[in-house]
């Protein structure tokens, strides 16, 4: 399989990159073209491929909806994708290799010169990876007025600043 990349949208197909390049107005010498990739998972809003890389769903056809990710590095990627977060510290990688979370942790949050929010909170999560490794990650999320944040980070001190 291949992916084709405009500005906005992914496709498999050259032709349906192309007529996706026409709606965002890429120009057809800007789509980007991985040949030899195949899709690990899908689901309605982002795309998981076997080159690491994150994409968004929605121009993908319908038949196309593996499942190769755990439920838990679902929920992961999805909590900071469907945010007003940037990537997460921890890296996109991290997230798609979680297996299963197998303890969570809410931990307080101290600050030194402000009082913590009333709209934030953080929580560490003991989680397994494919392979069998065992890890610490930590979630941090601050809920806004139409919308919130989630990062994740495999370092604590990354939110008590």
């Amino acid at each position: 399989m291949a992916r084709f990349l405009t500005r906005r949208y992914v496709a498999v197909t050259s032709y349906e990159a192309q007529r996706l390049a026409r709606l965002d107005g890429t120009p057809i010498h800007q789509i980007r073209h991985t040949p030899d990739v195949y899709l690990v998972h899908r689901t309605e809003w982002w795309a998981w491929w076997s080159d690491k890389c994150l994409t968004n769903a929605v121009s993908l056809p319908d038949s196309l909806c593996p499942e190769g990710l755990s439920p838990d590095a679902v929920e992961l990627i999805s909590e900071v994708w469907e945010s007003a977060s940037p990537p997460p510290q921890c890296g996109w990688s991290v997230l798609a290799n979680v297996e299963a979370i197998v303890k969570r942790e809410r931990l307080t949050i101290e600050r030194l010169i402000m009082s913590p929010l009333q709209s934030e909170s953080l929580e560490k999560l003991t989680v397994r990876f494919r392979g069998g490794d065992w890890d610490v990650l930590y979630c941090y999320f601050q809920f806004l007025q139409d919308s919130y944040l989630c990062e994740i980070s495999q370092e604590l001190t990354a939110f008590l600043d």
